[in-house]
C-alpha cells in the first residue's frame, strides 16, 4: 500500500518514532512566535481517533528510552553588565524581587530583575553567587561561569557555589575543566556532595568512554557513611541512565525524604516510576513537582510523553483523543517555558501532521530540525506535511535530503520512486 498514493506515506512515516529526538544542550533556535501555536486540546479531531491512525501515529517502543540527560537550553543573548538606572531607582527593590521570583523558580523573571542591577550584584560576594545560579538556571552558562570566577579563585569556596560552577562549566562545553575545577576544591573540601557532582559531570561527558569511569566516582560516595540529598540524587539520576530504574527510584526516595518538597527530586522519582510502568504513581509526581516549580519545561515535556504513552497502549477512541491532547496541551506549556525545546517541538508537529493541521506542524517541526542529531524522523514528517499541503517540491526535497544521509531507507526512495514516477 506504501506506493499507491501520497496518504500511505503519510501514515507509514509516524511508525517506530515513539523514541524522542533527544538534542545537544545548547540550543540557539529561533524563538517561535506565538501565532504559529494555535493548537490546543480541542483541536484533536477524529482522525486521531481512529484505533488504525492513532497507532501508527503514536507507536512508541516497549521499553521508553530515557534520554541521558535533560534538555538544557542556552540562552545566547548576553546579560549587559550594567542598565541605564532612572532617577528614583530602587536597587533593593530589584534585589527583592530577583529573589521573590527565585523562590518560585522563575529564574527567566529573576534574570530580568537583576540584570538591571547587575553593577549592584556583582559589587558583592553574596549577590555573585546568587546572580551566579540565577544565570545558570536561565540558560546563559558561559556568563555564569564568567560571573562565578569573582568568587571561586578564592581559598575557600562554598560546597553550593562550587558545584553550580561546575556545572556551568560542563554546560559551556567544557567538561574537562569541570572536573578539573572539581579535583581541586576536593582536595581541600571532602563534601560528599562534591564528589557526587564530579561523578555526574563525568557522567555526562561529551567523551562516551571518560563517562565509564563515574561509577568508580560514585562508589566514594556510595561506599562511604554520609548520606546526603543532593549526592542521592546525583546518583539515582545516573542510575536512570544505565537504566537501572528500581535501584535509581530507592535512592531518589530516599533522596525525597530528606527534602520533601525539592521538586527535581520529585520529578525525577516520577521519571523512575514511568520507566517501571507505574503510570498512575508518576503522574501524581509530575503534576506534584510542576505545583512547585510550574516553569520546568522537561517536566512538562515528560507528563506529555506519559500521555501519549497511555493513548497508544489504550482502545478506546474517546480515551486516545483525551490522551493525546493531555499530551499536546503538555507539550505546548513547555514549548511556552522553553519555545526552543527540541523533542517538544517534535512532538507537537508530529501530533499536528496526525490531526491534519499540516501547516501548523511546520514551524515546530523546522525547529526540531535544526538542532536534532535524529534529523531522518524530522524530515519525514516535513515531507509528509508539504506533501499533505500539495507542495510537491519541498516534499521530495526532503527525501532527497533523507536519502543523501542513509541512501539505503527503504520507505524515503520508495516514495520518491513514487513521485517521480507520477510525474
Amino acid at each position: 500500500m506504501l506506493v499507491l498514493s501520497g496518504v500511505a506515506w503519510y501514515l507509514f512515516v509516524f511508525f517506530g518514532l515513539g523514541k524522542a529526538i533527544v538534542p545537544s544542550r545548547d540550543e540557539a533556535l529561533p524563538v517561535l512566535a506565538d501565532t504559529a501555536i494555535i493548537a490546543s486540546a480541542d483541536t484533536i479531531t477524529d482522525t486521531i481517533a481512529n484505533k488504525e491512525v492513532s497507532q501508527a501515529l503514536l507507536d512508541m517502543p516497549e521499553a521508553p528510552v530515557v534520554p541521558d540527560f535533560e534538555e538544557f537550553h542556552s540562552d545566547t543573548v548576553p546579560t549587559p553588565i550594567s542598565a541605564p538606572i532612572e532617577e528614583n531607582f530602587d536597587v533593593m527593590a530589584h534585589l527583592e524581587l530577583m529573589r521573590q521570583n527565585v523562590g518560585k523558580y522563575n529564574y527567566t523573571l529573576a534574570h530580568k530583575h537583576g540584570a538591571r542591577i547587575v553593577s549592584s550584584l556583582l559589587a558583592n560576594p553574596e549577590y555573585i553567587a546568587e546572580w551566579g545560579q540565577i544565570l545558570l538556571e536561565a540558560g546563559k552558562p558561559q556568563e555564569a561561569v564568567s560571573v562565578l570566577q569573582r568568587i571561586t579563585d578564592e581559598a575557600t569556596v562554598k560546597s553550593d557555589v562550587a558545584i553550580n560552577m561546575a556545572f556551568a562549566m560542563l554546560y559551556s562545553k567544557n567538561a574537562d575543566g569541570a572536573i578539573e575545577f572539581l579535583d581541586k576544591q576536593i582536595s581541600t573540601n571532602k563534601d560528599v556532595d562534591l564528589i557526587a557532582a564530579k561523578a555526574s559531570i563525568i557522567s555526562e561527558h561529551p567523551d562516551v568512554k571518560k563517562r565509564n569511569d563515574a561509577e568508580r566516582v560514585f562508589a566514594i560516595y556510595t561506599g562511604g557513611k554520609v548520606v546526603s540529598p543532593r549526592a542521592d540524587y546525583f546518583y539515582g539520576r545516573f542510575l536512570m541512565q544505565r537504566g537501572d530504574f528500581q535501584k535509581s527510584k530507592m535512592y531518589l526516595e530516599r533522596a525525597l525524604k530528606a527534602k520533601p518538597s525539592e521538586p527535581r527530586y520529585i520529578a525525577r522519582l516520577g521519571m523512575a516510576e514511568f520507566q517501571l510502568k507505574q503510570d498512575s504513581k508518576a503522574e501524581t509526581l509530575y503534576k506534584q513537582a510542576l505545583k512547585i516549580n510550574p516553569y520546568d519545561y522537561n517536566t512538562w515535556f515528560n507528563l506529555g510523553e506519559l500521555y501519549l504513552s497511555l493513548a497508544n497502549e489504550s482502545s478506546d477512541n474517546s480515551n486516545i483523543r483525551k490522551k493525546v491532547a493531555q499530551a499536546l496541551e503538555s507539550y505546548l506549556i513547555a514549548i511556552r517555558n522553553d519555545s526552543l525545546h527540541t523533542s517538544a517541538n517534535y512532538r507537537v508537529g508530529l501530533i499536528l501532521n496526525g490531526n491534519g493541521q499540516h501547516k501548523e506542524a511546520i514551524p515546530h517541526l523546522n525547529i526540531a530540525l535544526e538542532k536534532t542529531d535524529e534529523k531522518i524522523p524530522v524530515m519525514q514528517q516535513l515531507s509528509a506535511a508539504y506533501m499533505s499541503l500539495g507542495d510537491t517540491t519541498r516534499s521530495v526535497a526532503y527525501l532527497e535530503n533523507i536519502l543523501q544521509i542513509d541512501p539505503f531507507n527503504k520507505i524515503a526512495a520508495s516514495e520518491f520512486n513514487r513521485i517521480r514516477g507520477r510525474r
